[in-house]
């Protein structure tokens, strides 16, 4: 049912315009799945084959190196993701994107992508817009680690994520931000002054 969708097509809407015709070529394409806690969505060293769209829930993403997992992303209601790197060459990915809530997940195939692509230029507004908004969080996580301290981070973080001590385990948020959780629990017991946010935010 289009309704299912709702979500999907009012944040692409907000790009461009969707023809009736479109809507029922992604609605024939994409899949909506009711995904669990913990499941994953895209596994490291696979094919990446589609782009999601989040329609509730939250998924991370995140590499492992020697049996560590080092959280890179959080993703939120209302946001595409999936693993640029691999989605754009065809290559395997090196990272995990897993669900931390039950979450509704649409997957776009990208093989539907290429098609829209091919039809009509319109839709690169939505590729560029995806492609402009991880390359501008990963500037600003890269602008952070280089500008604040361990507690700046922390507080810049949660300037971000409002709501991400409710939704977001401690264990997770500190392995982001490249601290302990022991190192994190400290911070959290403190209190700072105002940050200027803002020298990160301009970069």
């Amino acid at each position: 049912m289009t309704s299912d969708f709702n979500p999907l097509f009012q944040k692409i809407i907000s790009l461009f315009d969707l023809s009736d015709g479109e809507k029922e070529l992604l609605m024939a394409e994409a899949t909506l799945s009711a995904v669990p806690n913990e499941a994953f969505l895209i596994k490291e060293n696979t094919p990446v084959t589609g782009l999601y769209f989040l329609q509730k829930g939250m998924v991370r993403s995140f590499y492992t190196k020697d049996h560590r997992e080092i959280n890179t992303e959080f993703f939120f209601e209302n946001n595409f993701f999936t693993a640029l790197a691999g989605f754009l060459t065809g290559e395997k990915t090196r990272l995990n994107f897993q669900c931390l809530e039950d979450c509704e997940v649409v997957t776009i195939p990208k093989t539907a992508i290429d098609r829209l692509l091919n039809r009509d230029n319109k839709w690169y507004r939505l590729t560029h817009k995806i492609l402009e908004e991880e390359f501008i969080k990963k500037c600003r996580r890269e602008s952070s680690f280089l500008l604040h301290n361990a507690a700046e981070r922390y507080f810049y973080f949660l300037s971000r994520f409002p709501k991400a001590e409710t939704r977001i385990p401690l264990f997770h948020i500190a392995s982001y931000l490249g601290l302990s959780p022991e190192t994190l629990s400290r911070i959290r017991t403190k209190r700072i002054g105002q940050i200027d946010i803002g020298q990160v935010d301009k970069i």
